[in-house]
């Protein structure tokens, strides 16, 4: 289970490579990687036995004639892909996550990361205080800020990152999650359904190809709903 950091110096390397707050991707994530992709949070289809089958935006938009970029478009009018495809069919039933990755997508990008690291058993994640995780009580960790955020720092192996829960016992995960040599950094802003992620190319191209993810590329000075 993850472990109260000693100190915050271990984030001390991210604030000085984030852009002002509210600019671009470089405001969530920090910049000096070599690559980096925009990975969505899906809605879910509630099925007729009760299961949640996730729901990719890819369908949803070529449903509706669009392609992916132009159904990013739309989340300035709202921040959910479209619900209904023209003739009425309601593509997806449970909205996508708001300021987490959902657990199975956290976990498929842990799986992924840790061939990408040198350090996975030595991993920081950074947890937004207003989140109120029963896990944590104030004063308990080191904190570090980030433009209009404070969060929590704990330590863990790369798999802790599903281990995270919510007062009320939803998984919610880390806001900014990264292995002690720095060869990657998660980021998931608190506003956002989709969350970032840098790297070296190969590991931002193993994301980008991975069937069980929906990535598309992206860089520190794109814009993002949080622009200006």
């Amino acid at each position: 289970m993850m472990s109260i950091a000693q100190n915050a110096e271990p984030a001390s390397w991210i604030p000085p490579r984030l852009h002002p707050f509210a600019e671009d991707v470089g405001s969530i994530i920090p910049t000096g990687f070599a690559a980096y992709a925009r990975v969505f949070h899906p809605p879910y289809r509630l099925t007729p036995d009760g299961r949640e089958v996730p729901v990719r935006w890819r369908d949803i938009a070529a449903a509706n004639g669009r392609t992916i970029a132009e159904e990013m478009m739309r989340l300035g009018i709202s921040s959910d892909p479209t619900r209904f495809a023209p003739d009425g069919t309601e593509l997806w039933t449970q909205q996508t996550r708001t300021g987490s990755l959902p657990r199975e997508v956290a976990e498929r990008l842990a799986a992924i990361l840790r061939h990408h690291t040198q350090t996975p058993d030595i991993c920081w994640f950074g947890v937004w205080e207003g989140f109120g995780l029963l896990s944590l009580r104030q004063g308990d960790a080191p904190m570090f800020t980030v433009p209009e955020r404070d969060l929590f720092l704990l330590r863990g192996p790369i798999e802790d990152v599903t281990t995270m829960a919510e007062v009320d016992w939803i998984y919610h995960s880390p806001n900014l999650w990264w292995p002690d040599d720095r060869a990657w950094c998660v980021a998931t802003e608190i506003d956002f359904k989709w969350s970032y992620v840098g790297g070296s190319p190969d590991c931002i191209e193993q994301v980008l190809s991975d069937p069980e993810l929906e990535a598309v590329t992206t860089s520190p000075d794109e814009g993002n709903a949080m622009e200006k």
